[in-house]
């Protein structure tokens, strides 16, 4: 009985991580809080947000991207750029866990979240019977 218990609490909390890395997505957004959640394929391990903020004279414009990537893109390239009276500013951010690349900050995943409980509750039950 115990050992079906250690097994059941193990298997809850690899779960998520077979599931696969959660990333926010939407493509050149003003509005980042329109940005959805997916399930990135195997191949993909980082969370990527470039946000893109264009001047020309007076008038500014900022473009959000979130997306599913295998490594952080290289970030060699220039983050300024002035082209025809334009100015470009780049920005771009790496994470690895589970919609870390939120507009704001998360709680996080409704996976990890009980599986931390079921592991607490686990725990004290284990305890209980040995």
């Amino acid at each position: 009985m115990k050992t079906g218990v250690l097994l059941l609490l193990v298997s809850l909390l690899c779960a998520e991580k077979a599931q696969g890395l959660r990333c926010y997505q939407c493509v050149a957004t003003a509005t980042p809080e329109t940005c959805q959640p997916t399930t990135c394929s195997d191949t993909n391990g980082v969370c990527v947000t470039q946000e893109i903020k264009s001047t020309v004279e007076s008038y500014k414009m900022t473009l959000i991207s979130k997306f599913c990537y295998p490594t952080c893109p290289d970030k060699e390239y220039p983050e300024n750029l002035e082209i025809l009276g334009v100015t470009v500013n780049s920005k771009i951010s790496c994470c690895n866990t589970d919609l870390c690349n939120a507009a704001g900050a998360t709680g996080g995943s409704i996976w990890t979240l009980a599986g931390v409980l079921v592991f607490s509750l686990g725990s004290v039950l284990l305890q209980a019977w040995l």
